[in-house]
């Protein structure tokens, strides 16, 4: 079976489940209090700004979309990355590299408890479709001849840029507190994710042959360390005089949601 219907499936089955809950239960709500909208404080220690909205179906369900954006900016949290990753040629490259993002992330809410609406503990199956830019120089080293018996090298970087896009799928769980009658408080404690990921980079710089050689050794070693991750990314590459074209395979990816979201009910 296809990998996408395996994630989405499962998915699919709760939203439907969640839909014919509220068709048929009638809930005691009233028009003007079926809505809530949020403000993830948490996101904005990762440069993000994300706004959320939900919409009671029944008494303890709920449907509700997520939408985030980051403006273009150094890797998040980048020293505990790089930490985790322990290799110089990838530390190298996520100093150099910049990216933005903006995400969708459609979610069914089951809140366990009655008691009252938009209130405590739920869990929350959810899809998410992120798409990413990124910007991120390339070192390599070249070897030139110094005179006619010894040799040197020459460090050349070439600029990378492109889009990668994610399509992942999990299950958060959190809590709403209601602070008053119309502000509550939604704390998502964790919300981990697993689906794929895929995108083309590409870079355009003059290069002699010798250039193209050690730009091809640089790209193999980077493909076999990226391979090496704990979920292994996949690429392919070509390099021409004209530069290379770098193309992320469907690869595993990994997501978790958290939050700390300030929420207007209306």
């Amino acid at each position: 079976m296809n990998k996408q219907l395996i994630i989405l499936f499962p998915l699919t089955c709760l939203l439907f489940f969640a839909l014919n809950s509220a068709a048929q239960s009638i809930s005691s709500l009233q028009d003007n209090e079926r809505n809530m909208v949020k403000f993830n404080a948490l996101t904005l220690l990762g440069g993000k700004f994300s706004f959320e909205y939900e919409r009671m179906l029944t008494d303890r369900i709920s449907v509700g979309t997520a939408i985030s954006i980051r403006p273009k900016k150094g890797l998040p949290f980048r020293s505990t990355v790089k930490s985790l990753v322990n290799d110089e040629e990838l530390e190298s490259l996520i100093d150099g590299f910049k990216s933005s993002n903006f995400s969708i992330t459609p979610e069914v809410r089951f809140y366990t408890r009655n008691k009252g609406f938009f209130r405590g503990f739920y869990v929350a199956p959810y899809i998410k479709y992120a798409s990413y830019t990124a910007n991120l120089p390339l070192d390599f080293d070249v070897e030139f001849e110094y005179d006619e018996e010894r040799y040197d090298y020459k460090t050349e970087t070439i600029p990378l840029e492109g889009n990668i896009t994610s399509f992942t799928a999990g299950v958060s769980f959190g809590v709403n507190y209601k602070l008053s009658k119309k502000v509550h408080l939604d704390w998502r404690i964790i919300g981990p994710g697993y689906g794929f990921a895929k995108g083309d980079i590409t870079g355009e710089m003059a290069l002699d042959n010798d250039e193209v050689l050690a730009l091809n050794e640089e790209l193999d070693s980077l493909k076999e360390d990226l391979g090496d991750l704990p979920l292994g990314i996949k690429i392919d590459y070509k390099v021409s005089s004209e530069g290379a074209e770098v193309k992320i395979n469907r690869s595993p990816w990994a997501s978790i949601r958290t939050g700390l979201s300030i929420a207007y009910r209306f």
